[in-house]
């Protein structure tokens, strides 16, 4: 699934809305970030295509009569092909990513995103991200300097990922989203509450990365 196949325009409007009104009640700026993958990872369709081919030239070596020298070149192309095929599939691809790869890109897109979107350039350096990687199975919150001097060393966002995460494996994600960001809120307007001048520094609008 691609990241703009995720939310209806009636979702995307209503979630923009449930960030509206939470930040009236924080000093945060909170941006929701969704991307369809982290990275195109090539190496698993070479991987998977490399096995069969090996596969499929150690099965004919075993079990086929002996076959002209074009005849195992051509097996073996043809499952090198087949290996690139199923490695399309979004179910085996992310079978066959190491998870410390995975780990990695979503840490590295995430931080990416923090920045391109404008989360550290806000006054008191209270930009907070959550980004959902949609290949990956990944949500991740990034919060400002801002925000980690409020909190305390306890605090953590992992009821925040979890709303979230909950949401999309059941295939609610804009309603797991919307809970996230309330859960963002209660948290935020403990530590950090509005002041009297609250300006709304980032747009409200789902950041949807194809």
């Amino acid at each position: 699934m691609r990241a703009s196949e995720l939310l209806g325009e009636a979702e995307r409007a209503r979630l923009a809305g449930v960030i509206r009104e939470v930040e009236r009640t924080t000093g945060g700026e909170i941006v929701v970030a969704v991307a369809s993958a982290c990275d195109e990872y090539g190496s698993a369709g070479w991987r998977l295509g490399a096995a069969l081919a090996a596969l499929g030239f150690l099965g004919l070596g075993l079990f086929a009569p002996p076959l002209p020298w074009l005849a195992y070149l051509a097996a073996q192309a043809a499952l090198l092909l087949l290996g690139h095929a199923l490695a399309r599939v979004d179910a085996v691809r992310r079978a066959l990513v190491d998870e410390s790869l995975v780990e990695a890109r979503v840490a590295e897109r995430a931080r990416r995103a923090f920045a391109e979107h404008g989360l550290a350039r806000t006054r008191g350096r209270t930009g907070i991200l959550i980004f959902v990687a949609l290949f990956e199975r990944r949500v991740v919150v990034l919060a400002d300097e801002g925000i980690h001097r409020a909190l305390s060393p306890q605090e953590s966002w992992t009821e925040v990922v979890e709303r979230a995460t909950s949401g999309l494996h059941s295939g609610v994600a804009g309603v797991g989203l919307e809970s996230a960001v309330r859960r963002c809120g209660e948290i935020l307007a403990r530590h950090l509450p509005s002041e009297v001048a609250n300006p709304d520094e980032l747009p409200n609008a789902v950041v949807i990365e194809d």
